[in-house]
């Protein structure tokens, strides 16, 4: 076995998924076979084409690796882990988004220091908008989130394999988790009042109408920002954590 498909072998017999290949396509929303029958399928060794990117992408999240390594354009991704400490998973998290892209994806800390540094204003965040979410400022008796605008390469967008506003707004507002789904009202309200808000997150739940079943944990960041005109609206980053 080489290429593709070995890399994608020795970072399965590394992880978690070891010994259960069937969880891992589970897991990334996948078929149960899918990720066994890329494994084994001889023509990827020559094919210009390769299995679908979205999915792979969240296989390499699971994995802990990157669809870079994968395809042979990086070295491994040097990760920080600790089931016990939140703060090392954020801090490793954020050097993990940064060796992805080349600092090209911007992290927690650095989109603080943008928020920071322009007193709020949205005008300050246009080299990162396509890794954030728009939502609309919200009031704590509101029953859900409502979405103006997904980033083409936010979290959201790459679970959804689309940046589709549609979609999300329908997977917000039919989260069977009531109790869920009230606490992502107050927290986004909550910045409103009191600023910036980032935690750690996890999510499991079947994307409506879509053979996807979302989950995963992540690093969100909610910034209440300030338009030139006047307007207000929150921009959601999240970041997986592999």
């Amino acid at each position: 076995m080489k290429g593709f498909r070995g890399r994608l072998q020795g970072a399965i017999d590394s992880s978690q998924y070891r010994k259960d290949i069937w969880k891992l396509s589970i897991d990334a929303g996948l078929s149960k076979k899918t990720v066994w029958s890329i494994v084994n399928d001889k023509r990827l060794d020559i094919s210009q084409t390769g299995p679908g990117f979205f999915g792979m992408a969240r296989v390499a999240g699971l994995l802990g690796t990157s669809l870079d390594y994968l395809a042979g354009m990086a070295p491994p991704i040097p990760t920080i882990s600790s089931a016990s400490s939140k703060l090392l998973d954020h801090a490793g998290d954020s050097i993990t988004g940064q060796y992805l892209l080349n600092g090209k994806t911007p992290t927690a800390d650095g989109l603080i220091r943008v928020f920071a540094k322009s007193g709020g204003m949205f005008e300050a965040f246009r080299d990162h908008l396509d890794h954030c979410d728009q939502y609309k400022p919200t009031q704590p008796e509101d029953s859900t989130l409502k979405v103006l605008k997904v980033g083409a390469k936010s979290l959201s967008s790459i679970t959804m394999n689309q940046p589709s506003r549609e979609i999300l707004q329908r997977a917000l507002d039919t989260v069977p988790d009531q109790e869920l789904k009230a606490r992502w009202v107050a927290d986004y309200s909550s910045t409103l009042t009191s600023g910036p808000r980032v935690s750690l997150e996890s999510l499991d739940v079947q994307m409506p109408n879509q053979p996807i079943r979302v989950k995963m944990e992540f690093i969100r960041v909610l910034l209440p920002v300030k338009c030139s005109d006047g307007a207000s609206l929150i921009l959601n980053f999240s970041l997986l954590v592999i």
